[in-house]
């Protein structure tokens, strides 16, 4: 594919950084001697070892040369031994179908969406993103001034109709198709819907048609509940249109901001080169704790670790599931979600649940969301309420759900 069209003037502009570039290269060649780089000396920083004991304990003592890659400048892309290992997984999960593509690790996945959108999105250009969205990403697209086109979701994903009907309306207005499409295809925040295999293999075909990119943001990926785990779009990527981001943040630990970009070499090169000007990598101590991780794992471990994962969490919900049944029955309607840490709620007896959630619940220690802010225009009425089950503790659910519902019923009461 030439990717030229798809890039922004910024994006053309930007041009390669040789210390960057030089780094990169004495990395990969142990006899280099480095007189490039503005390295500081490791024998300065205060730290003698770092060690870290595992859930599993075991222990990790980062001590001589993962001592100096854990504290030092890296690559842009990432520490070149988690580079490979992530090019090894993301081939036996996705069956990559073309050659000409590569990883690149972030600063969280959240990173890596907002310079993705940064990239390919020029003020005034149309954008598709599935509806509701996660309010990360309306955060990074409202202020970029895009032209906004939201595509509706059903219980099997993004709406193929909506995306069909954007574009040919577009076409015969004479007017740009959008270049790209956002969606969160597994566990999708907030809905919790898992885009089913079908529905992916229409969209792809709607891509290729369209001539657009997929930007497919998948930190649930490990967290559904489904029997296998669904294909992803990266897997039915014959083209190199699909721009695929992961999240450690679900899977091992959140606060070590690591994420990571899957997808057609040429559009990772450009990215490395906003990441050069920006963050400069992501951090070397939390990619080397992640590679100690996964290196010590064989294939069992990996899936033994995901099976945990997915247990634990579809018993918080339906926990929370059980609760919702019993007390919101009569005034709400919501889907079982199929993945992810929340539950999609339509309040039926109320017209909007700003003032409940912000106001009313607050009042009472009650912290839910409204679902005005994944909407981008979020001054408009919303009936939706998003909670989350994932880190509340399962033996106040019950009675916490019984509040909300009174405060909702008490409210629709005096309306």
């Amino acid at each position: 594919m030439n990717y030229e069209k798809f890039l922004t003037t910024i994006t053309k502009k930007r041009k390669p950084n040789l210390i960057r570039h030089l780094t990169a290269a004495s990395l990969k060649n142990p006899t280099a001697l480095n007189f490039a780089g503005g390295m500081p000396n490791t024998a300065m920083f205060p730290f003698k070892e770092i060690s870290v004991t595992y859930s599993d304990d075991m222990r990790k003592v980062l001590t001589g040369t993962d001592l100096f890659s854990a504290l030092q400048y890296g690559p842009t892309a990432g520490y070149l031994p988690l580079q490979k290992k992530w090019r090894e997984f993301q081939c036996k999960w996705h069956s990559l179908q073309y050659d000409n593509w590569d990883v690149c690790f972030t600063t969280g996945s959240m990173e890596g969406c907002s310079k993705i959108l940064e990239m390919i999105i020029e003020k005034g250009e149309p954008l598709m993103l599935q509806s509701p969205t996660f309010v990360g990403i309306i955060g990074t697209v409202v202020p970029m001034q895009s032209d906004l086109i939201p595509i509706r979701m059903d219980d099997d994903g993004a709406l193929p109709n909506d995306i069909v009907n954007a574009c040919e309306e577009r076409i015969k207005s004479n007017r740009p198709l959008p270049k790209l499409l956002y969606v969160n295809p597994t566990g999708a925040n907030p809905v919790g819907t898992v885009y089913t295999n079908e529905r992916k293999e229409k969209i792809y075909k709607l891509a290729q048609k369209y001539d657009f990119l997929i930007l497919e943001d998948d930190p649930y990926y490990f967290l559904h509940f489904l029997d296998e785990n669904p294909r992803s779009f990266l897997s039915m990527d014959t083209d190199g249109r699909v721009l695929r981001l992961d999240s450690f943040s679900k899977i091992i630990s959140a606060g070590l901001r690591l994420g990571v970009v899957t997808g057609p070499q040429p559009l990772l090169e450009k990215l490395a080169l906003h990441i050069n000007c920006s963050t400069i990598h992501a951090s070397a101590l939390s990619q080397m704790l992640v590679y100690s991780l996964l290196s010590s794992w064989n294939d069992d471990d990996v899936q033994a670790h995901f099976t945990k994962i997915q247990k634990f969490y579809r018993d918080k919900r339906d926990i929370m599931l059980k609760a919702i049944e019993k007390h919101f029955t009569g005034i709400a309607e919501w889907s079982v979600p199929r993945g992810g840490m929340f539950v999609w709620l339509k309040i039926t007896v109320l017209e909007d649940t700003y003032d409940l959630a912000m106001i009313k619940c607050m009042m009472q220690d009650l912290y839910i969301l409204p679902g005005h802010c994944f909407y981008p225009k979020n001054d408009e009425t919303c009936q939706y309420l998003r909670l989350a089950y994932s880190h509340i503790k399962s033996e106040v659910v019950e009675e916490a759900i019984s509040k909300i519902a009174a405060i909702i019923r008490s409210t629709a009461a005096n309306k």
